[in-house]
């Protein structure tokens, strides 16, 4: 089963679970290819998490040396310390009420990187890093849209925030504001792109940046704890 796995790209494994080409739901070779599944995403999606974190440190180390900004914004990014308490005085959320409504996202290592990436995102828009800051942020709403349904044992047509939006829509788990909120979002992360940055018209404001660090909380408060 597993060279069979291997041999298949993840969204093509993915349909053939979703399809039965494994075994029913709750059997043992479905419950079997579904742990393959998702450790392979959460190592991918990793992977381009550390990327992207790397990349918004990158840019924060060159510009401090480069003396466009000044080197105590640097530190706050890697410190935080009182990140989140800035963030709840600005959001109404406190690092503890928004853990309760993660509940479903069990791996502490992942919990820390969700909590770190928030800090950051906020910290970067913030400070002007406009475009590091809504990939951050995106990022960060994909990953718990895709644990979300997973734990909702919900498995999109694909592995992208499209999909996830779309599953989340066509099963009721978010209110229909919220999907317009979350689609928003998308399109916040369609405009990153290098090639789409041709003139100042697609450039990333800062208010776009807040709206999509303050677009996580709004989701997030959707979900149903305990659920």
């Amino acid at each position: 089963m597993v060279d069979r796995l291997e041999a298949m790209s993840i969204e093509q494994a993915r349909m053939e679970i979703a399809s039965g080409s494994f075994g029913d739901i709750g059997s043992p070779n479905h419950a079997f290819a579904s742990s393959w599944l998702s450790t392979k995403e959460t190592t991918l999606r990793d992977a381009r998490e550390a990327e992207t974190a790397s990349l918004a440190r990158k840019l924060l180390l060159d510009r401090e040396k480069q003396k466009e900004i000044p080197s105590d914004i640097a530190t706050i990014i890697y410190s935080a310390a009182d990140t989140w308490h800035k963030i709840e005085k600005e959001y109404d959320v406190s690092k503890r009420s928004f853990g309760k409504r993660i509940n479903f996202v069990k791996n502490q290592f992942k919990r820390k990187v969700i909590f770190r990436d928030i800090e950051q995102a906020f910290v970067l828009a913030h400070n002007g890093f406009n475009k590091p800051s809504v990939i951050l942020a995106g990022g960060v709403i994909e990953e718990l849209l895709r644990l979300y349904l997973a734990h909702r044992n919900i498995i999109p047509a694909k592995n992208s925030l499209d999909s996830y939006i779309k599953a989340c829509d066509e099963n009721g788990l978010l209110k229909a504001a919220i999907h317009r909120l979350a689609d928003s979002v998308r399109q916040f992360r369609n405009i990153v792109h290098l090639e789409r940055e041709s003139s100042p018209r697609y450039s990333i404001s800062k208010a776009t940046a807040k709206g999509a660090v303050s677009s996580i909380f709004t989701i997030v408060n959707d979900f149903e704890i305990g659920t």
